[in-house]
Formats: structure tokens, sequence, C-alpha cells
């Protein structure tokens, strides 16, 4: 089942940008990593993957683990603001404007990492549809 789920998340993001084979092994990788760790219920990610976040702690532990995996959080929770403006560089290409604003918007601290992580990528969804679970 697990499988499945990465399977549809792995062609969910190709569809959204252009990855390549290394990428979408290593999206893989971190995604079954995360669910063994997270234990998040597969029905609250499919709802948060269409934007739809729920408070449930075990998406929050997903999302941290993600981020971690994906380098926008350091393992001290803080976020990795140089690591972030060049993901959404290769997201955004040529809009160094709304990655700012997203940035500016997005990126806020959080003394707890699993809250600041949520945070973000509920954020970057609402303001630019860029989903990373």
């Amino acid at each position: 089942m697990q499988l499945l789920f990465a399977a549809v998340l792995v062609i969910a993001l190709v569809q959204v940008n252009s990855l390549t084979d290394k990428q979408k092994e290593l999206l893989t990788q971190h995604y079954n990593q995360c669910v063994a760790i997270s234990k998040v219920d597969q029905a609250v990610l499919q709802k948060a993957r269409a934007g739809d976040f729920a408070n449930d702690p075990n998406l929050k532990t997903h999302i941290k683990c993600i981020s971690e995996k994906i380098g926008f959080q350091g393992t001290d929770g803080k976020f990795r603001r140089d690591v972030i403006e060049k993901k959404l560089k290769e997201t955004i290409p040529g809009d160094n404007a709304k990655n700012a604003k997203l940035i500016e918007t997005c990126v806020v601290a959080n003394k707890d990492p699993k809250l600041q992580a949520f945070n973000a990528f509920k954020c970057l969804y609402t303001n630019a549809k860029i989903n990373l679970l």
C-alpha cells in the first residue's frame, strides 16, 4: 500500500516538476522513511496533498521529516534559507520576486520545529500550489 502511495506521489511531482530519475528515487526513499517514522494515516496525507492540512501530530511529524530530508530544515529544526531559496528557484525559475515573497511569507521561525515545517508547507501550497508531500 505504501509503495502505491509513493508511486502516486512521484507521478504527481513529475507532472509538476521535471525531476531526474535520481531525484525521483530519492524522493521515494524520503517518503518511505518518513511514513515509517511518522505513522501518518494515508488518508490524512492524501488530504494534505490536496491542500487540506489537518491538525494531526503524525502529519506534522511526517512534514518535519520531509523538510529535514530535502534540506529545508537542519536537524536542529532551524530553516536553511539558502536551500529553500535554491529549491524555489528550481521550482519557479525566473521569478525572483515571487520566490522572495514566498520565503518572506512562508519561512517563519517557530519554537516548535514540527509546527514550523507544517506551517511552511501549508503556506507554500496555499500561496503557490507547491506541494512537497
